[in-house]
């Protein structure tokens, strides 16, 4: 058993199963039999301890993995020596080395799938299951060359939409399709229709069309109606590139699937946001109590289409033309800085291995593209705006498909 914190961890995920924020404060007072008076502070205090203790579990540590620097806390000594030391190459624990240099030694050139990351969670930890995951995707020399290009991307694309300017003439070739996300037209404010993203492409000059799915409908229906959305831009001058995200990259790839090659000739590239791509474990356990308690009735048939059992057969069909060039962007959490929204869902799916909060990490990735980590990152994708982000990757893209050998563009101003 490795030296680990999880029993802390798992205590506290105890408390919070299987409720979120709204649901857990309510859990909290009726478990104390108390309620808020202003004479009565202790379970305000007892709440913002439950809140804070895993935020703050862990042991601190700072190091360098996949391309990124971070500085949080990890859930046991192993993933702190791992990060701290071995990645850093200040190596000083011998039988540790040795055990860590026999994970890399078995790995096959691929990434480890999620039966091969829960047995390095149960071997080691999760947070280190994680870590490995994240710079096993460094490892990939398409991935690294292609990170380079988004980090640069990203720094442009923070000034461009700051000052309003752009100069990359390519843009004007192409245009966007937006799948919005599970749950779009009842969680407002949420970002789920990402309205913030379109806003920020339409501002760089990209012409964006929004596909308007059944909201809480199945991944097959839906994927109908984003087929005939992909299939109404063919007569376009302009090549598309589709974007989506958690739910819907699942619809856009059964789409992209049952179009073929003969209907996606004019579809350069889909990027792949937090893709709940195999289901989640969720569906299991208590997700659609909690979504039907904010948000009322659910489709049966959309609650049935995001389980693992139904999203894995799925995904084992799927055949995305090879033309197409897939980017996949994932968050990769650990237990220092998965954010309020996901603490409890990612606390919950640690028996099943590393996750983001929603689904496990190595299913969210679909194989044959190219991957960028945002190590720290979770599933609600809070940890940067989410405006210069898509921008970044569009931008990205379009470096790889016309420029891969010249500067992204000219800054504002110069």
């Amino acid at each position: 058993m490795p030296e680990s914190i999880d029993p802390l961890i798992e205590s506290a995920a105890e408390v919070f199963k299987p409720m979120k924020t709204h649901v857990m404060i309510n859990a909290v007072f009726r478990s104390r039999k108390q309620t808020i008076s202003p004479g009565s502070v202790k379970p305000v205090i007892f709440m913002f301890i439950l809140l804070w203790l895993p935020a703050c579990a862990g042991l601190p540590v700072r190091g360098n993995v996949g391309m990124q620097t971070i500085e949080t806390r990890v859930d046991s000594e192993v993933a702190r020596y791992y990060l701290g030391n071995y990645l850093a190459g200040e190596r000083s624990d011998a039988a540790l080395d040795e055990r860590i240099d026999r994970v890399y030694q078995s790995a096959n050139g691929n990434l480890p799938d999620r039966n091969q990351l829960k047995h390095l969670s149960d071997d080691f930890s999760v947070d280190f299951a994680a870590l490995y995951f994240a710079d096993q995707i460094a490892h990939i020399p398409v991935n690294r060359r292609f990170r380079r290009v988004f980090d640069e991307a990203y720094e442009y694309a923070g000034k461009a939409l700051g000052e309003r300017r752009v100069k990359f003439s390519a843009v004007s070739h192409y245009e966007v399709l937006i799948v919005p996300i599970y749950l779009y037209k009842r969680l407002f404010g949420s970002g789920a229709d990402l309205a913030a993203p379109r806003e920020a492409l339409q501002q760089l000059g990209f012409p964006c069309h929004f596909v308007e799915t059944q909201d809480d409908g199945a991944v097959e229906a839906n994927a109908d109606l984003v087929a005939e959305a992909i299939r109404s831009r063919a007569q376009s001058d302009r090549r598309l590139i589709v974007i989506s995200a958690s739910k819907s990259s699942s619809e856009v790839a059964l789409a992209l699937t049952k179009l073929g090659p003969a209907e996606t000739r004019h579809v350069a590239a889909w990027i792949n946001t937090a893709g709940v791509l195999q289901g989640t474990p969720l569906t299991d356990e208590y997700l659609f109590q909690e979504l039907e308690f904010l948000v009322g009735h659910l489709d049966g048939a959309g609650k049935e289409s995001l389980t693992t059992t139904r999203g894995r057969k799925r995904f084992d069909s799927l055949r995305v033309p090879e033309h197409v060039f897939v980017v996949n962007y994932v968050g990769i959490p650990l237990t220092g800085t998965i954010s309020f929204f996901a603490r409890s869902s990612f606390l919950s799916l640690r028996k099943y291995g590393p996750n983001d909060g929603i689904s496990l990490l190595a299913d969210m990735v679909f194989p044959a593209g190219v991957t960028v980590a945002d190590l720290g990152n979770d599933h609600f994708m809070r940890g940067r705006p989410a405006d210069i982000t898509t921008v970044a990757l569009a931008l990205s893209v379009l470096r790889w498909l016309e420029q891969p050998d010249r500067e992204l563009v000219q800054g504002p101003g110069s």
